[in-house]
């Protein structure tokens, strides 16, 4: 099961990445612009507030995904590379995404979109909220998946054991 871990850290850094980049657009365009009022009586600055939120989590996952990466395929033998490490980090990312996906999803405005050209404020808003709830099933998949590589590992090397075993003596 360990073995699948770079894929989904790779998967969820790549949609934390995209949602980082479309969230930084829309901020700057808003900043340019103004904020639109969002849905059932929110005001513009619950909008901004809320868009800023889900821009903290795309950087969290970003940031702390690479990092992963760069710790599993090292195998690096310290507390951040175990598998213990990766699922406090996942479930604190769990926790973020379904915050964030939650309130954005109260704010946001415009439905299934219908009539409204390829490219549209509707669309774009829409696109984030699909990417904050994919960031969050993804997390929370690789959570479950990191759960049964501690059952399998903790025999063998405890909960700081690193996903992978390495023979040192070639390297």
């Amino acid at each position: 099961m360990a073995g699948y871990h770079p894929l989904l850290f790779i998967l969820i850094t790549a949609v934390g990445a995209a949602e980082l980049g479309l969230v930084a657009y829309l901020i700057h365009t808003f900043d340019r612009d103004g904020y639109p009022d969002g849905k059932g009586g929110y005001t513009s600055r619950d909008f901004k507030a809320r868009l800023d939120y889900i821009m903290f989590c795309a950087c969290w996952t970003v940031f702390f995904g690479l990092a992963y990466i760069a710790f599993m395929l090292a195998g690096a033998l310290f507390f951040l590379a175990s598998i213990a490490s990766s699922a406090l980090w996942l479930i604190m990312t769990v926790i973020f995404w379904a915050v964030g996906a939650e309130l954005f999803r109260q704010v946001r405005e415009g439905g299934d979109c219908d009539g409204t050209p390829a490219i549209s404020l509707c669309r774009e808003l829409q696109t984030v909220e699909a990417l904050a709830w994919t960031a969050l099933g993804l997390s929370a998949f690789t959570f479950i998946v990191s759960l049964f590589a501690i059952g399998s590992t903790r025999r063998k090397h405890g909960y700081r054991g690193t996903y992978y075993d390495y023979d040192y003596r070639y390297l």
